[in-house]
């Protein structure tokens, strides 16, 4: 068991029939359920969606197994939770989400709802997706309360129309909404606690309007404060890698890597290594696996550094904090 975590390793996407989804997935993938699919799952620890190991020796075993078996040694020795603490997700957004916000830590506590609160973020890919991303400058609680009774939330709201590569981090308590045309990469808090306040006056897929949690929602969202825009970073060259630190918080940090020889880990924790756009290989001391576009891979803390090699590579690198 030990030798088998010292390489990469890869697992079954769990998928998530949602009404605005899409089947833009169909691209790179060739066991979509039918319908609107509007998330893979691709690394969570979930009961609404569990990843599995998809092949060698840790075949058949779920993300919670491994945590419980060999918490630091998947994770990192700084790790003593019990849960895997990143939710990785692939977007497809065919239609707009709801307007939505999360907790923070507190507020998911203190409320009941989960064990942590939930800070995101999105890296986009393809142009001409839509989102919402903060309320607009003088936008106060009580002037997006009488928003939602008047069914004009959208105009409170800033909209983004997004170009490929854009990157929006979104800490809890962020309105938000995601619109059509997104395709994305999410790394967030894995926690599965979303606040609606507004849904656009359309019903699910079982015909009835999704549950709102208007009460929530105003008590969560932070009027102060809100982060809106995508994050400007330069990219820095090194040794023909081009590094980029997209997101860098008390949960995560994510990096934008381009290059056809690229590596990262070795500092004690576990790496997500998103693959992005061309096929590749990913490797460690003790072994390798190949990389699929628009898929999602695992190093395990204890294997130390590994190297991604192909023809212009694009890779999100995300560690937990």
């Amino acid at each position: 068991m030990h030798d088998a975590l010292l390489q990469p390793l890869a697992f079954t996407p769990a998928y998530q029939s949602i009404v605005w989804g899409g089947r833009r997935l169909e691209q790179w993938r060739d066991d979509l359920p039918e319908g609107p699919i509007g998330e893979s799952w691709e690394l969570a620890d979930q009961d609404r969606g569990m990843s599995v190991v998809a092949s060698g020796a840790l075949a058949g075993k779920t993300l919670r197994d491994l945590v419980k078996d060999h918490p630091r040694e998947l994770v990192g020795e700084f790790f003593i939770g019990d849960e895997f603490p990143l939710l990785i997700k692939i977007i497809d957004a065919n239609d707009r989400l709801s307007v939505q916000v999360h907790p923070d830590d507190a507020l998911a506590t203190s409320f009941g709802v989960a064990e942590r609160g939930k800070t995101e973020c999105w890296y986009m890919l393809g142009d001409g997706g839509e989102l919402f991303q903060g309320c607009k400058d003088g936008v106060t609680k009580g002037k997006f309360a009488a928003a939602i009774e008047n069914q004009t939330v959208e105009e409170t709201l800033n909209h983004f129309v997004t170009q490929d590569g854009d990157f929006f981090f979104m800490p809890a308590r962020t309105i938000h909404a995601l619109g059509r045309g997104c395709l994305l990469f999410e790394v967030q808090q894995s926690c599965d606690c979303t606040f609606r306040v507004y849904d656009w006056g359309r019903v699910g897929l079982d015909g009835k309007p999704r549950e709102l949690h208007v009460e929530e929602s105003l008590k969560t969202i932070n009027f102060d404060e809100q982060t809106s825009g995508p994050v400007q970073m330069d990219a820095i060259e090194i040794e023909g890698v081009e590094r980029k630190v997209l997101a860098d918080c008390p949960y995560f940090t994510v990096e934008e890597l381009k290059g056809d020889a690229i590596s990262g880990g070795g500092n004690g924790r576990c790496s997500i290594v998103m693959n992005l756009d061309a096929p590749g290989a990913l490797k460690t001391e003790s072994g390798s696996i190949a990389m699929s576009p628009m898929a999602t891979y695992v190093v395990p803390a204890i294997a130390g550094q590994w190297t991604a090699s192909g023809n212009g590579l694009r890779i999100l690198h995300s560690q937990p904090v």
